[in-house]
């Protein structure tokens, strides 16, 4: 549920939806398009060790992760581990809203956030964007004395678009109060992530995905990036037996792994391919340089629900004026493929 200001606020509106209106909820048809953890390379080898699987996760397995991930990103900055990047952020939400409080976020978001705020009794002001692109100034404008926290995607999620790093670090350090920056499909844009500086601002917080680039989305694993103050907050009072020792292990392989770059570009193709059928189809689309598609064309109501008629399932996007848009995200060739021919199928009928 979103709820416009009483008043009038050129800059956002007040929302306070929950995680009854999270699109997993919704059936999976036969040609799912909403998930983006999709590994089209080959994994690198690695083995199970089936006598640990009655065990609970080892330090040893933990604080191998955690030097790798600082060795990898070339950082001195605290890691913390968690039940994927979903649940870092839940986590992150118990720390900072128990006392209720406000969320500041784009408009179109990843909105796992918002719905760990509604349940704590808080609500989140989802600023406006500037022609789909998020407004760091409308951000910074919305922000008061109740914000707890400013949760931003980068590369954004469900649009696809890349804020650049350096803007984002100058943000972090003028608003002062804590800011997430999801860096879960960093990987695809070819960018700077916000790691790449040696500035880190005590009140950021990284987060990293295992499952978009590296395929690991069914092992539920993540890592944050942080300050050491955060760090033992964090510790105090959320506990480390939320992941696998397994998750840890498979994590450390593909971690250097070679074959995730392949996944990358191999995923970075069939985006172009899909791009380049659907603008012929006559969608218009938002320059996506993540593993997502979102349409900048407007449907009909019925749309998403004409689709589900025909086995497919993708993600509705409502825009600040109600209009409605789908996000996909880039499965395998052969689901792309089908995925394009349906969809040509219902636009003829449509148009």
């Amino acid at each position: 549920m979103s709820l416009r200001l009483k008043f009038k606020n050129k800059n956002f509106i007040i929302s306070k939806r929950d995680f009854l209106s999270d699109y997993s909820l919704v059936e999976s048809k036969r040609i799912d398009m909403t998930l983006s953890g999709k590994y089209l390379s080959n994994y690198c080898n690695f083995i199970l060790n089936v006598d640990e699987i009655d065990d609970y996760p080892f330090h040893k397995n933990i604080n191998e992760l955690k030097d790798m991930i600082k060795q990898k990103f070339d950082t001195d900055q605290s890691i913390i581990i968690g039940n994927g990047v979903n649940g870092l952020i839940q986590n992150i939400i118990k720390i900072f809203f128990r006392d209720s409080g406000n969320l500041v976020t784009p408009y179109y978001t990843f909105n796992q956030a918002e719905f760990g705020v509604t349940s704590f009794k808080g609500y989140t002001k989802r600023v406006f964007c500037n022609n789909y692109e998020v407004d760091l100034e409308k951000i910074e404008k919305s922000i008061d004395k109740k914000t707890k926290m400013v949760y931003i995607c980068n590369p954004n999620n469900p649009t696809g678009l890349y804020i650049d790093s350096s803007k984002l670090l100058d943000f972090v350090k003028k608003v002062k109060i804590p800011v997430v920056i999801d860096e879960s499909g960093i990987e695809f844009t070819g960018q700077n992530s916000v790691l790449d500086y040696t500035e880190f601002p005590s009140n950021l917080i990284v987060l990293r995905s295992f499952s978009k680039a590296y395929g690991l989305a069914n092992l539920r694993i993540g890592f944050l990036v942080c300050s050491s103050e955060f760090n033992d907050i964090y510790s105090r009072n959320i506990t480390i037996n939320e992941f696998s020792g397994i998750s840890c292990d498979v994590a450390k392989k593909v971690l250097n792994s070679s074959n995730v770059k392949d996944n990358v570009n191999a995923i970075i193709n069939e985006r172009k391919q899909i791009e380049m059928e659907l603008t012929s189809a006559g969608l218009e689309l938002l320059d996506s340089c993540s593993n997502i598609i979102m349409t900048r064309t407007i449907f009909p109501s019925n749309f998403i629900d004409v689709l589900r008629q025909n086995d497919v399932s993708v993600v509705p996007v409502i825009d600040e004026n109600g209009g409605l848009h789908f996000r996909m995200a880039v499965q395998d060739h052969e689901t792309n493929q089908e995925f394009v021919k349906v969809l040509k199928k219902v636009l003829g009928k449509n148009s």
